[in-house]
């Protein structure tokens, strides 16, 4: 026993690295192959669901099945130059120490080891200095830079992460909040229903996840190496090579019974948004649903999301079970086994085949050593000694063999949310052009008014004058205004309002008011023709429920402005108070605790208290040209006239949509819609002022 262990700690090293090599590249391999297998097996279920179920045939096709394909390489290296953008920055300053770390943690696991077979040694030889030394002063000196590497990786590890996501949600924020995107999302577009989950979860999961798949990839190939490094002095290469040839196989083994864990992540994370999105419609609009008494109607939408998720939780789980117990027999019971068999072959079986299959790559497996002994296995206490480092090392060769097996697991997990963040990334580039948005309009079941929408919709152009240009008007020039889902509002709409030209926009229900404010704002896409209109800071909209934002008063008079930038152009508290009292709401700040109040505002006001501070968020801005969408419906007529009067003594050209007889006076122009297809433009007669008061009939 004494020479056969010798024999094999004079093992040649050479075959470790070849070793190594290819089973790497058979792991790579039995991955791949797996990939396309689990992606044959969703489209066959794909298409034989489709073969059952014809009335399905009409609805969008599914998106593609999440797998580890060029496809999903090319988005994860994409995102991985947005999350560490270059070699100088603070992402990866950490990315290198986290890599530091975790050698670090490696070379201590190897002291750890070795450290045990020096106890073993000492306790068999009954060595009392020995033992003390090794169990107690160096365990005593080594347990401080220990717990520092260990929890320094653990905070590595978290700041990774933290400054991945950092980066992620500034990219994804700039793609959202441009171009009016964030609303293109939400109104023009129906791929994606929750945006709100994808920004915040989504991305939070795809950065943790691809920080553990760096380490739990980067530290079991370290640790292989080492290791077998190690291993192959005492018990020379074929015992690695042997551990790391099972776990090969057991890659293959593992790959072809694994069930899609990317496509179930995908699903999760789909079904999560959707259980949301129900609540947070819940939340939004709480008190209309109160006033119909729909409770009972809404339970059920949020039951039936949440059961959804219930169901395919259900399913993972089980899933998880199954694999998970393939998992644990081959990976870490019949691996121990393994390991134990490799380290007692040069012990037990020294006289069998399988000594000499493991001694026979050695040109030295015959040659005796010098002294004609190994002091390391010339006693009891040393054989030991060298059982238990092995032995140890072995397990841990074993352990990071199966993490690096078990990283597919992560593969897959992270194939999910690459698939939905990466389907995000692409629909907001698209909407970040008006073309992508006005192809959105295009397809249609009937082809007569297909061609005719063809023809209706080529594009126009938006003209917007330059910021010092004082002088320029609001022209419109042979539009066709068209909405979302096709319909024609208007055909050849041109008008021009000239400045302190104050013009009512009239109509039916639906004919196109407020849908050419949204073009005007450059919201929805300009067909036909061309529209002229001043620089976006000359222009203001004031809708009928103003939008009030989180913070003070004095910050909601004016948004979208920062106090900071206001105080830049001139702005004062003095100036924000004589503003709040033209619109008669300086009782309210008084009352509710001056202009540093921070309140929900939107709770705190009434309906008409919040128009009245859309109208001084108005004055403040003192834009050329003001559009009016019914935004005095909610205050009484004489707040009303004070209003308008405010508006029009600042020299803001008004443009305004209401069915109030009261505000005819104060316009020169009318822009009447037939609801149609058809719309007047002209000037405003006395006999278009309708009375006050409607006549009493008889």
């Amino acid at each position: 026993m004494t020479n056969a262990l010798s024999v094999l700690a004079r093992q040649p090293r050479t075959a470790l690295a070849a070793a190594a090599a290819v089973a790497a590249t058979t792991g790579l391999a039995a991955h791949k192959w797996n990939a396309a297998v689990q992606s044959k097996r969703l489209e066959t279920a794909f298409l034989y669901r489709s073969a059952a179920s014809p009335r399905r045939s009409a609805a969008p096709p599914p998106p593609p099945p999440a797998r580890v394909d060029l496809r999903f390489v090319r988005a994860v290296l994409a995102f991985l130059r947005v999350c560490v953008p270059g070699a100088r920055t603070s992402e990866a300053a950490v990315l290198a120490l986290v890599a530091t770390l975790l050698a670090a943690r490696s070379y201590l696991d190897l002291w750890a080891s070795a450290n045990g077979g020096h106890v073993v040694k000492a306790i068999v030889a009954r060595d009392k200095r020995s033992f003390l030394r090794r169990a107690v002063f160096d365990i005593a000196t080594m347990m401080f830079p220990m717990s520092f590497v260990n929890n320094s990786l653990k905070y590595t590890i978290a700041r990774l992460k933290l400054l991945m996501r950092r980066r992620m949600s500034l990219y994804f924020h700039d793609k959202y909040l441009s171009h009016n995107t964030f609303y293109k999302l939400s109104n023009l577009d129906a791929r994606v229903r929750n945006p709100d989950q994808l920004l915040t979860v989504d991305i939070d999961r795809f950065c943790s996840s691809l920080a553990d798949l760096y380490c739990n990839i980067s530290k079991p190939l370290f640790d292989i190496f080492l290791f077998s490094r190690r291993l192959s002095r005492s018990l020379g290469p074929s015992g690695p090579l042997f551990m790391i040839s099972y776990f090969t196989v057991c890659s293959v083994i593992l790959r072809a019974v694994q069930p899609p864990f990317g496509q179930l992540a995908a699903d999760e994370q789909r079904l999560e948004g959707e259980y949301r999105l129900h609540h947070s419609r819940l939340i939004t609009h709480s008190e209309e649903i109160a006033f119909f008494g729909g409770a009972a109607r809404e339970k059920q939408y949020i039951n039936h999301a949440f059961d959804n998720l219930v169901a395919h939780l259900r399913k993972l789980f089980a899933a998880r079970w199954r694999n998970g117990f393939i998992d644990a027999i081959l990976v870490k019971y019949v691996a121990t086994i393994v390991g134990y068999l490799v380290v007692s072959i040069p012990i037990f079986f020294t006289d069998s085949h399988i000594f000499r299959l493991f001694s026979s790559s050695s040109h030295l497996a015959n040659k005796p050593s010098a002294a004609g002994h190994n002091p390391e296995t010339d006693s009891a206490s040393n054989i030991a000694g060298l059982y238990t480092r092995n032995s140890r090392l072995l397990l841990q060769l074993a352990g990071a063999i199966g993490r690096l097996v078990l990283a597919g697991k992560e593969i897959t997990r992270l194939t999910g949310y690459t698939q939905r963040v990466s389907k995000l990334e692409r629909v907001l580039d698209e909407l970040g052009s008006e073309g992508a948005v006005r192809r959105r309009f295009e397809s249609t079941p009937d082809l007569q008014r297909d061609l005719r929408l063809a023809e209706l919709m080529q594009p126009g152009k938006l003209v917007v004058a330059a910021e010092h240009d004082e002088q320029s008007s609001l022209k419109v020039d042979a539009i066709n205004l068209l909405s979302p889902d096709g319909t024609l509002l208007c055909e050849r709409l041109s008008f021009e309002i000239e400045r302190g030209c104050h013009v009512l926009t009239t109509g039916p229900n639906g004919c196109g008011k407020s849908s050419l404010f949204r073009v005007l704002a450059g919201l929805w896409p300009v067909y036909g023709g061309t529209i002229f209109r001043p620089a976006r800071s000359r222009i203001f909209y004031v809708p009928q429920r103003p939008y009030l934002a989180l913070g003070t008063l004095r910050d909601n008079v004016t948004y979208p402005m920062t106090w900071e930038q206001a105080c830049a152009n001139g702005a004062t508290d003095e100036a924000i108070t004589s503003l709040l009292e033209r619109v008669c709401l300086d009782d309210v700040a008084r009352r509710l605790g001056g202009l540093d109040a921070v309140k929900d505002w939107a709770e705190v006001l009434s309906g008409g208290q919040k128009q009245r501070l859309g109208f001084s968020r108005l004055l403040f801005h003192a834009p050329q040209y003001a559009i009016l969408d019914e935004a005095s419906s909610a205050v009484s007529i004489d707040i009303e006239e004070v209003l308008y009067r405010a508006v029009k003594e600042a020299g803001i050209t008004v443009i305004s949509v209401s069915h109030r007889p009261s505000l005819w006076r104060f316009h020169d122009k009318v822009l009447a819609f037939d609801g149609n297809g058809g719309y007047e433009f002209r000037a405003m007669c006395d006999e278009d002022m309708p009375p006050l008061v409607p006549p009493q009939t008889a």
